[in-house]
Order: structure tokens, then sequence, then C-alpha cells
């Protein structure tokens, strides 16, 4: 497989596919997006990049060579993967394609976005020599997908793993229980590399989401046990496990906790004790 650093925002990872970073003008971590673009002309983008106009996607496909875009996929609806997709439309006359569920997306970080085609569970999506299966990957995003290529051994799998450390699910519309379940569902493939929406290429693909799962399977357990202690709300569940994060990713922090509160009240582990004005400013107690 190719991994040649091509320029400072734009990698080739094989042949006729390259990486494309995307400066992240709004998430709260600050780190780029791939845009991953499968050519050669007429390419297919995966992602879109954050709101830049399209730029940074449309100075790499000059730089690529490529001339024409034929399809844009998004693996969801979140401002920092979909931000410049109307306007790369509107550059390359290329089709939008999203799953339904994200459609009713809101939010800080979502976007209202008008697709022009939706994806379905299951169906393969044709891109040069490629071909795309995907995937429901719900838990970050309502309509989350990633994207199987078979051939690769890959999975393109937008927010549902990180390069970078682990992933936000931040209700309501992320959901700890369906995120859990779609990790278990792509350990099912065959991967031996993870092409994610933030950070480096993953190796070793099916070791690493199994550590995904066993890392919130003891984050669980984790705040099961601090509410066992004598925590019993989102704030100070937080204070205790995650004492040393920065202020600006607290609120993801909380939400997190509170997505593993939510999943263990639907396990039946949990359950409120006082109830709040939201379910985040609830209390809780172990059942």
């Amino acid at each position: 497989m190719i991994n040649t650093e091509v320029h400072q925002h734009a990698a080739q990872i094989a042949e006729h596919l390259f990486r494309c970073e995307v400066p992240n003008l709004t998430g709260p971590s600050g780190q780029p997006t791939n845009v991953y673009i499968v050519g050669p002309s007429p390419a297919t983008l995966i992602d879109a990049g954050s709101d830049d106009g399209g730029a940074s996607v449309l100075a790499a496909l000059e730089r690529h060579g490529i001339d024409a875009v034929e399809q844009i996929i998004l693996t969801h609806a979140h401002q920092d993967h979909a931000g410049s997709a109307t306007a790369l439309r509107a550059a390359t006359g290329a089709p939008i394609s999203l799953h339904p569920r994200d459609l009713a997306a809101s939010g800080r970080h979502n976007i209202d976005l008008q697709p022009d085609r939706l994806l379905a569970a299951g169906e393969v999506v044709e891109a040069g020599d490629y071909r795309f299966q995907v995937i429901e990957t719900p838990g970050h995003a309502q309509g989350h997908v990633s994207l199987y290529e078979p051939s690769l051994k890959a999975l393109f799998a937008g927010d549902l793993l990180s390069g970078n450390g682990t992933i936000a699910i931040v209700p309501p519309r992320g959901s700890m229980g369906e995120y859990m379940a779609s990790l278990r569902r792509v350990s099912q493939f065959e991967i031996d590399m993870i092409y994610p929406g933030h950070g480096p290429a993953i190796p070793n693909g099916n070791e690493r989401i199994a550590q995904y799962i066993a890392h919130r399977e003891r984050r669980e357990q984790d705040i099961y046990e601090t509410i066992q202690a004598g925590s019993h709300t989102i704030d100070s569940i937080t204070d205790v496990l995650y004492a040393d994060v920065q202020p600006r990713i607290r609120p993801q922090a909380a939400g997190t906790v509170l997505a593993h509160v939510i999943h263990l009240i639907e396990l039946g582990r949990v359950s409120v004790t006082h109830e709040g004005p939201s379910i985040g400013e609830s209390e809780f107690a172990v059942a």
C-alpha cells in the first residue's frame, strides 16, 4: 500500500486514493478533518470538510490532476464533515449522498443539508476501481455511516473511530447503546486499516476496534462504580472521572458520561432517583 506524503495537507494512501486534511473551523477539538478523494477523474469524495468554501478540497483536486467529481458521500451531517458539501456541489456539480436519519439532525454541530440521494445500509458505492459497502454506524450521529472497501480491507470510519484518541458521544443526538452496537457491527468485517475522519490512519483495524469496545466497557463500569460510591449527578461523575480534562472539552466529557448513564439505565443497572428539568440534570443511583 502506498503511503507517500505529497503535500503538507494531502497524502496518497493507495492507488487513486488520497487523503486531504481540511482545517476544522467549528469543532471543539480543532483537529483537521480528513476528506478522502477516490480517483481518477471523475472522483468520489468521502466527506467534505468544514466550511472553508471547499477551498482545501478543490486545491487538492487540482494538485492531483483531478478535474471532475461525480459524487460526495457524507458519513454524517456534522459541520466539520459536511460544512463544505454545498459549496463543493456548486463548484463541481457532484450530487451529495447522506443517510436519511441525519436529515433531521440539529444542534450546534449539525448543518441544514439537502442531499441529492439517500444512503441505505448494505448498498455498494462504486468509485473508480473501488467498491464501498455502506454500513450503518449510528452513535456519534443518528445517521452516521462507515464505508468498507474489501479489496483494501479498509474501513472509512468517519467519526466512528479516531486516529487521535476517542470519540465523543453526546445525547440527545448521540447514543452510547447504538455506538457500542456499531463498533460490534464493523468488528465482523476483516479490517487491515481504518481511515478515520480525524487523525492518522489506524493499522490493525480489528484490534483497534476491540480496544475501543473494551475501553467503553471499562468506562461504563467506572461510571457505575462512581455512582455506587456516591456521585449522583452528571457533573459530579465528570468531576471524578475527567478531573484533568481541558475546559473546552469538558462539555463533550460530560456528554459522554451522560450517554453512558443513559445506556446503564437502558440496561437496568442504574435508575433515576430525582428527575431534573432534563435527564442531564437528574440524579441517579445504582439499581
